[in-house]
């Protein structure tokens, strides 16, 4: 990756060199807007650009560790879901060298404690608030964030379907346990049709008959004993691995061709 400048920062931000040496340096706040302020560290932040200041404070605040940012879920099934990503990522994490830091909320939104976070179904406004306060990578699993400059790891809903097609031709219904941002639910609807989201503990909703799905725990519940499922899993080696490249690109500030990881 070639080296990027303060020209650079400055041309992608569309501001002056002057308003980035401002900002970067902390001086001459009245020059700039803390709109301005917060692209500049942004754009800074994603092509890895350290100047002297910044380039100590960053180097003094380094953890080694990674927040995992999930929902207070209230279901079992919502629990049970997260359960499982928090085991998985957490070993993988582990072997690479990295501490997992676990938050169902934040008191405040600027972090000071991970070199970077990882949200899980997150609503784009909060991911927003969260972004507009910390300067860390941050990346999204289960959830659809309109910005190119975030990476985002989701499930290949369109493999799903055909899978499910290859498996009940089409009847079947697709049911899922409901740990997702309301934009991703959307393209999931645009994509399944008339899907069904578990966000509570009632299992009256599931239809009978084929189901699809991607929540392994659903076909183990005796309520359910009486339907034909089909599981695409969505908690996956692969799954897994697509969110370390994720985070090894972000932290590494690689230039890539997208931020988003549809997962098969």
């Amino acid at each position: 990756m070639t080296k990027i400048t303060i020209k650079d920062i400055a041309r992608k931000a569309g501001v002056s060199v002057a308003t980035v040496s401002y900002v970067i340096n902390g001086v001459n706040e009245e020059r700039y807007t803390k709109e301005t302020k917060q692209k500049v560290l942004q754009i800074v932040n994603l092509y890895n650009y350290r100047p002297s200041k910044l380039a100590q404070s960053l180097a003094n605040n380094k953890s080694s560790n990674v927040i995992l940012l999930t929902d207070k879920h209230s279901s079992v099934l919502q629990k049970a879901e997260s359960f499982d990503l928090i085991r998985m990522f957490g070993k993988a994490l582990e072997k690479n060298g990295y501490g997992l830091l676990i938050r169902t909320h934040l008191d405040a939104t600027r972090i000071d404690t991970a070199d970077a976070i990882v949200c899980a179904g997150m609503e784009e406004q909060r991911f927003r608030r969260l972004a507009k306060e910390n300067y860390v990578p941050m990346l999204t699993i289960d959830a659809k964030i309109n910005d190119e400059l975030f990476f985002q790891v989701y499930q290949d809903f369109s493999e799903v379907m055909r899978a499910g097609e290859r498996e009940f031709g089409h009847d079947f219904s697709v049911v899922l346990v409901d740990t997702y941002n309301e934009t991703l639910k959307g393209e999931i609807r645009g994509i399944c049709g008339d899907v069904v989201f578990l966000s509570g503990n009632s299992l009256g909703a599931v239809p009978h008959g084929n189901i699809v799905t991607v929540n392994t725990s659903l076909p183990k519940l005796e309520e359910l004993s009486d339907r034909n499922f089909y599981v695409a899993p969505a908690l996956t080696d692969a799954r897994i691995d697509a969110v370390l490249d994720c985070l090894k690109k972000a932290t590494e500030r690689a230039e890539v061709v997208s931020h988003r990881a549809l997962v098969k």
